[in-house]
């Protein structure tokens, strides 16, 4: 249930994001940075989304109800134990692929704080944007 509650938040926040102009990194960095930085943040936007639906998936197709606050939610894909394998295979490989990008987020936001000395890390706290 609470995977849910995660995808609806993430849902909300892609929205924000997308709504919302991002504050300057000061001084700019280099053109791979930026290229990096976005490539690694599509990365951990992608693997919030794409974690619970796997996982969404694969109850459905282990033929599981759906639970959600007293909601039975609708089954993504017909009963196939063999698709569910399949899925959760592919769901624990992109949990721990998912660690490393994650990983690389926060150490990208510490070298620059730490070792470039911009503003990346500060303007990532409320308020600050």
């Amino acid at each position: 249930m609470l995977w849910l509650l995660v995808l609806i938040l993430i849902v909300v926040r892609i929205v924000a994001r997308l709504m919302k102009a991002k504050p300057t990194i000061v001084p700019e960095p280099a053109a791979w940075q930026r290229l990096l930085a976005n490539v690694t943040h599509f990365a951990v936007y992608a693997f919030m989304v794409a974690m619970p639906l796997a996982g969404w998936t694969i109850l459905s197709a282990a033929g599981k109800l759906i639970p959600f606050f007293g909601l039975e939610l609708p089954a993504l894909v017909a009963p196939d134990k063999d698709l569910a394998g399949q899925i959760k295979e592919l769901h624990e490989l992109s949990g721990t692929i998912g660690y490393y990008i994650i990983g690389l987020h926060v150490a990208a936001a510490l070298f620059h704080h730490y070792i470039i000395k911009d503003n990346t890390l500060i303007r990532m706290l409320p308020g600050t944007g």
